[in-house]
């Protein structure tokens, strides 16, 4: 990893900004939490509200901003996106200053949104100076940054929000945002001549057929067919543990809210381990996705297995492990197997699959959880999981092996 951060120095600007950048989705999310929770006194429908707001724009305009993503310049759309996000900060800051709940709502909405057109263009923009034969080696260092924030993220923004109150970290985070669009922008790619007919195309019929054509060949496409049925599942799991990890910690386990940061502290340090280890792994990149779901669920199912902290803390670092697998194989095959000018709609077809059912389940555990013991909903999660897995697997048995062992682009 070392030896391909120093061959390419654009690639190390890009990482470094995804870090700051990052660093502040964890502060916002940390802040935006524990305002929630005290002032609607603990309350998991209130808080799956919110999760709602900040999920929703992924399934109600994924599927355009994928269209726009692969139309306009990458580089400009990722670093205006984190201005965009900075600004949004700005929002927060007034809800907060004036205890507005509407408006903590309307700007996780708003920011969300900026996240989209953040992550979009992020796969094709590394394709632009990132060879196909260290793309691996790229998807397994985004994933390092990501892990590492999981583990430091909770720990600095509980921290920030305990010392000096919402509305400064909020001021904080829009530092970060400001930072990770300046580092992003600043790296020097050549401007591709597909990148500069695609952007001539004007007017909504125009997106209209992109779109179309994007959905067309995200079904048709026999490996990204898989993932899109697994991602379904994968969506509903992960929006139960979403709403109910607090709940884990305060009420399965009896342990102070401020806990939570502890538990994702330690899911970072799984997720670290971890991809390192899926680094090191000679298999095919296809059972990356389908073991990696079938992982998840075993651990998202194992955390309540019995009410004692370490053991919450190893299922979850189970859980870690396989949305690593699953997280890099995914990359990787994105990368190599889907051509360049698809990227950005695959991208947002793959999210707002699993982000619809997210959503739902963000949308409705809450109320679940007032008349089902959590026990019961997080290890169901885990099994929907699980058979998500299965069916992504049974999907990719059906795919030539020497299509998805071969380095050339795959077309639907």
């Amino acid at each position: 990893m070392l030896d391909f951060l120093k061959r390419n120095p654009l690639f190390l600007r890009y990482w470094m900004g995804t870090w700051f950048s990052e660093l502040g989705d964890w502060l916002r999310n940390m802040a935006v939490m524990y305002i929630v929770l005290e002032l609607f006194s603990g309350s998991a429908m209130a808080l799956s509200a919110t999760m709602f707001a900040e999920y929703a724009p992924i399934f109600l305009f994924g599927p355009i901003i994928g269209v726009i993503a692969d139309r306009w310049h990458r580089k400009r759309t990722i670093a205006g996106a984190n201005l965009f996000r900075a600004i949004i900060m700005g929002v927060f800051f007034v809800a907060v200053w004036f205890q507005l709940l509407w408006l903590i709502f309307a700007a996780a909405f708003l920011s969300a949104i900026g996240t989209l057109f953040f992550r979009a263009p992020g796969s094709s923009f590394i394709m632009q100076f990132v060879l196909e034969e260290d793309r691996k080696t790229a998807a397994s260092l985004r994933q390092l940054s990501l892990s590492v924030m999981i583990m430091m993220g909770p720990l600095v923004g509980t921290s920030i929000y305990m010392f000096i109150g919402g509305a400064w970290t909020f001021a904080i985070t829009t530092l970060l945002f400001v930072v990770s669009a300046w580092l992003i922008y600043t790296v020097k790619v050549i401007e591709s001549e597909a990148d500069v007919s695609i952007e001539k195309k004007q007017g909504m019929r125009a997106v209209w057929e992109e779109l179309k054509q994007g959905l067309q060949y995200s079904f048709q496409h026999p490996i990204v067919r898989p993932i899109l049925f697994g991602a379904v599942f994968v969506g509903f799991g992960g929006g139960v543990i979403q709403v109910l990890e607090v709940f884990i910690v305060t009420d399965f386990l009896g342990l102070p809210k401020t806990m939570v940061a502890v538990l994702a502290s330690a899911q970072g340090v799984g997720m670290l381990c971890s991809t390192f280890l899926v680094q090191k792994l000679k298999i095919r990149t296809d059972h990356f996705v389908s073991w990696g779901m079938m992982v998840m669920g075993l651990g998202l199912s194992a955390m309540v297995i019995y009410p004692l902290f370490i053991v919450t803390a190893g299922g979850l670092v189970i859980f870690s492990l396989g949305q690593i697998a699953l997280n890099i194989g995914m990359a990787t095959l994105m990368q190599t197997k889907v051509s360049y000018e698809y990227q950005g709609r695959v991208g947002m077809t793959f999210q707002t699959a699993m982000m619809g059912f997210m959503t739902f389940a963000l949308l409705t555990t809450g109320w679940i959880y007032e008349v089902l013991p959590i026990q019961a909903l997080v290890a169901g999660g885990g099994m929907i999981v699980i058979f998500g897995g299965f069916l992504c697997y049974m999907m990719f048995r059906r795919v030539s092996p020497t299509l998805l062992g071969s380095g050339m682009k795959v077309e639907a």
